[in-house]
Parts: C-alpha cells; sequence; structure tokens
C-alpha cells in the first residue's frame, strides 16, 4: 500500500511540476512502474520499429501497418481490446486488421512480460472476433 502512495505522489510530482516541461505519457508510465521496450528484431516478419508497453493490467503494441502507425491495446481487467484506438467489439475488422491481432500473441511469447498476458490475450481475443462475426 506504501508503494503505490509513493508512485501516486511521485506521478502528482511528475504532473504538477513548477517552470519544467510537462513529461510524456511513456516517461510517467515509466516513473510509475511500467516497462517500454523494442520488439526484439529477431521475430520473423516483424519490423524493427515496434513496441511494446506494459503497464499493471494493460499493454500497448504499436508498430507500422500500411505506412501509417498503428497500436493494439489491451486492458486485461476490463478484457477490452482496442486496434487503433477503437474497441474491436464495436467495429467490423478488416484481414488485414484481424491478421495484425492474431500476430500480437507470437510477439508476447517472446517477451518476458508480455508472457503474463499471453494466454488472457487469446481468450480475449477470440472472444472478441467470435462475437464481432456473428454481429
Amino acid at each position: 500500500m506504501k508503494n503505490i502512495h509513493l508512485k501516486e505522489k511521485h506521478l502528482e510530482e511528475l504532473m504538477h511540476n513548477k517552470g519544467h516541461k510537462t513529461p510524456s505519457p511513456l516517461e510517467i508510465m515509466r516513473k510509475t512502474g511500467g516497462v517500454a521496450h523494442p520488439v526484439k528484431a529477431s521475430q520473423k516478419g516483424k519490423p524493427v520499429d515496434s513496441m511494446l508497453a506494459v503497464y499493471h493490467d494493460r499493454l500497448t503494441y504499436t508498430f507500422i501497418l500500411d505506412k501509417e502507425v498503428a497500436s493494439i491495446h489491451y486492458d486485461r481487467a476490463k478484457g477490452e481490446i482496442f486496434f487503433k484506438g477503437h474497441n474491436i467489439c464495436d467495429r467490423e475488422l478488416k484481414e488485414h486488421e484481424i491478421k495484425a491481432l492474431k500476430s500480437l500473441p507470437e510477439i508476447l511469447m517472446n517477451d518476458e512480460q508480455g508472457k503474463l498476458f499471453y494466454n488472457d490475450y487469446l481468450a480475449t481475443l477470440s472472444h472478441a472476433l467470435a462475437d464481432n462475426n456473428k454481429g
């Protein structure tokens, strides 16, 4: 409980630092216990400029898709997956978007923090895709 209070206090100091540049969300995440790092280049077919950020029960994978930046955000506590900022249950997915969503488990299995999300992400994705196809 004490660590949570200290992290909240540190976050509050970061957000209200007088006379200093406002920290980016990535800086805040890192200073409050989050981890962000490039995806290993050795993974076949994955761009070198991909990033995986993990923070508590959430992860965000950013990558290049169709010559633009795309992201997959997974919130394990809420059981939600967002693709380019939109909940995948609320929209019709294109084939290349489904392919990108299905490629994330391989990345998770090859990442120390990502492994903790592997099974839950797969289950959430399977349910979302099944519900998406029914609609």
